[in-house]
């Protein structure tokens, strides 16, 4: 992939994507998706690869896919094209926003924004849900443990994860 239309593909994702990067991964996958050069577990496994990573999950997505399409130059250029919009709108939009946040009209764009953003976080659960759950009765289990552990018991992320990757090492790799 040429480097200016990879810059090019990760400048439109910053852009045009509000809500952060959990946002951002739905638009992510259908773009890379469409590239033709990454299969949908290649994408999931960026995605769960770049939540699992500390910082933005938006870059850290940037950079997993830049690096497969492109190398480390194209890793970097993905970053550049996700960061520089929302740096570049919140040095230039920042002070308005702060005076004018009050006004009715900024606060229905705010409120239809995040309406949006819960329909597109929906989109995506369900999205990486369906994919771990057709990959066999192994890893359905163990999705299945840490939705129980979330949800069910109200446990931390990071111990319901702990929970569902020990689970699923337990009952080992071969077969479905």
């Amino acid at each position: 992939m040429a480097m200016i239309s990879l810059f090019f593909l990760f400048l439109r994702m910053g852009a045009f994507t509000f809500g952060g990067g959990i946002v951002m991964i739905g638009f992510l996958e259908r773009e890379l998706r469409d590239t033709g050069r990454l299969s949908t577990g290649e994408i999931t496994d960026m995605i769960v690869y770049a939540t699992a990573f500390p910082g933005p999950i938006a870059v850290n997505v940037s950079w997993l896919a830049g690096k497969k399409l492109a190398g480390r130059r194209g890793a970097v250029i993905a970053v550049l094209g996700t960061s520089l919009p929302p740096f570049l709108a919140i040095l230039l939009l920042s002070h308005f926003l702060l005076s004018s946040l009050d006004t009715p009209s900024v606060s229905a764009f705010f409120l239809g924004a995040s309406c949006a953003v819960a329909v597109i976080i929906g989109q995506v659960v369900y999205g990486m849900a369906k994919i771990t759950v057709m990959d066999g009765w192994k890893d359905f289990s163990a999705f299945l443990l840490v939705v129980v552990l979330l949800m069910g018991l109200k446990l931390s992320p990071f111990l319901a994860l702990g929970g569902g990757l020990a689970l699923r090492l337990a009952l080992g790799v071969k077969g479905k």
